[in-house]
């Protein structure tokens, strides 16, 4: 069931990986005709601040899980390479444990805090945006990254994991 769970946590990171691009493209777009207006016409485009908080939330959260499927991560292993094999799987094991923990809670959290969103009916200052769509998102996004991160713990577990083999 392993790899079938990791060819779908990997197509769908694929797919918010690509609605990622298309984020960063418009927060590219929107900045870029604000400045225009600012320098050229003296006037700045209506909401740009406010969407682009939106879009960015919705970029780091979309690609937390392809990059952890790549494992892009920024790594430090100042020390690991000095431990032996045993030592070196057992924090592998252990910092996946922890990233799965963290990242728990974290989504947990979001989860809880969009459920607020949407009982209070936020919305932005200027545009009168729901808070809510952003929020699904984002929570779309650090699900499908802790379950990526599941699936590199058990990878872990099991010795299978690309650290492991060397």
């Amino acid at each position: 069931m392993t790899p079938f769970l990791n060819r779908g946590i990997g197509r769908a990171a694929s797919w918010l990986a690509r609605f990622a691009a298309l984020v960063l493209a418009g927060i590219m777009v929107m900045t870029f005709l604000d400045v225009v207006g600012r320098t050229f016409f003296g006037r700045a485009l209506v909401g740009t601040v406010e969407s682009v908080e939106l879009l960015l939330g919705i970029l780091v959260f979309c690609g937390l899980a392809i990059t952890e499927i790549n494992r892009r991560h920024i790594v430090v292993e100042t020390f690991q390479n000095l431990f032996p094999r045993p030592a070196r799987r057992l924090s592998e094991i252990v910092n996946s444990l922890l990233a799965v923990v963290v990242t728990g809670f974290l989504a947990w959290r979001l989860l809880v805090k969009t459920g607020e969103i949407i009982d209070e009916q936020e919305y932005t200052q200027i545009w009168e945006l729901p808070f809510w769509p952003t929020a699904v998102i984002m929570c779309v996004g650090i699900c499908l990254f802790l379950l990526a991160l599941i699936a590199r713990l058990v990878e872990d577990l099991r010795g299978s994991g690309p650290g492991v083999r060397e």
